[in-house]
């Protein structure tokens, strides 16, 4: 009996994780961290990614570190350094000392000890009570974006008493002045029901604000909602113009969606080719689900005609991202292969590789 591959399956995970809202939570961080402490070092990128593009600080630096150390990418010291900066300037004292260490080695910057002491000396200095003292009068004088800051701080309970409808309170004030990533949050506050009311139609409504303000992920959650028709009338055109926008905007998860879509033709149009075209471009814009699915796809000759050195090539560069599916993957391709196909397999694996980017900073 031949085995066949693992694989992202329709309803289970597309349903529950590639088609949910996009997170919006404080423990979003704990599971980055839990990834990078198993050594699922692809999810770990992820998730710190989608956090520092929102501007928290301990995903930042977290970033920061695994460009530093090489962890799941190649080393960069100058993205370790950008990262590490974007850290320091909202005051997180960790990355204020490595930026420190940097001047102080070398890395990426010439050696420079008084730099590296004026580093040092901010880190020693800095505090989260003061840091937050500091929010809280900027959020008072109407800055929208410390306005934002409070209102997370609050929703986590981040050097202050957790408290929800604080949190929505003041995330509010900074999506009201038109602050997107606020106007982002409190889309999903209202999805969730988290310190304000759960309300799928001001959930749509938020994230069409955060939408025309150029927020890629309010992009890719209402057009969940005009999928399943919450909050705003069914419209699969709409959707797909959506999907279309965020992925263009560089959220990979999106154009990975549109490919399973198009795939399963579930409450959707199936059309075989837009679902290899978009695996296609979520594989070539780093996403590993997406080319471990394309894998599944060239292995079964679903969609393309069946090619198994082409399967196992993108399992291969799937496997260097850590997916989970990706060693059992590539045993049982070798066992359906010869010596000089799967060697073959590993060059185009590297090819692929190389014409995927980094992991956007």
């Amino acid at each position: 009996m031949t085995m066949r591959l693992a694989r992202f399956r329709l309803p289970t995970l597309v349903l529950l994780a590639c088609l949910a809202p996009a997170a919006y939570a404080a423990g979003d961080f704990a599971a980055g961290v839990a990834a990078y402490k198993r050594g699922d070092f692809a999810t770990a990128i992820n998730t710190f990614t989608a956090l520092a593009n929102q501007d928290d600080p301990k995903a930042q630096f977290a970033l920061g570190l695994m460009y530093d150390n090489g962890e799941g990418v190649v080393r960069n010291y100058a993205l370790a350094r950008t990262w590490y900066e974007k850290s320091a300037a909202l005051g997180y004292r960790k990355a204020q000392y490595n930026l420190g260490l940097m001047y102080k080695l070398g890395h990426d910057v010439p050696k420079d000890e008084q730099i590296a002491a004026q580093w040092f000396a901010k880190s020693a200095a800095g505090g989260g009570v003061d840091k937050l003292a500091s929010i809280k009068e900027a959020a008072a004088a109407g800055d929208a974006k410390a306005e934002y800051e409070l209102g997370r701080a609050y929703l986590a309970g981040r050097g202050i008493a957790r408290d929800d409808a604080q949190g929505a309170q003041w995330i509010r004030k900074a999506a009201d002045a038109a602050y997107a990533p606020a106007a982002f949050g409190l889309g999903t506050l209202h999805e969730e029901g988290r310190g304000v009311a759960n309300s799928p139609e001001d959930a749509a409504k938020r994230y069409q604000q955060a939408v025309t303000l150029g927020h890629a992920a309010a992009a890719y959650n209402l057009a969940r909602l005009y999928r399943l028709g919450r909050g705003v009338a069914r419209d699969a055109a709409q959707a797909e113009t959506l999907y279309r926008q965020a992925a263009g905007a560089g959220y990979v998860r999106a154009a990975l969606t549109l490919g399973m879509l198009f795939e399963a033709g579930a409450d959707w149009p199936q059309e075989p080719a837009k679902a290899v075209e978009w695996y296609q471009k979520a594989a070539l814009a780093g996403s590993a689900d997406a080319k471990v699915n394309l894998a599944f796809l060239y292995s079964e000759g679903r969609l393309v005609p069946k090619n198994l050195v082409e399967a196992y090539a993108w399992t291969f560069s799937a496997s260097h991202q850590g997916h989970p599916f990706a060693a059992s993957n590539l045993t049982v391709l070798e066992s359906q292969m010869s010596a000089p196909d799967v060697a073959q397999a590993k060059l185009r694996g590297g090819e692929l590789e190389r014409l995927a980017p980094q992991p956007a900073s």
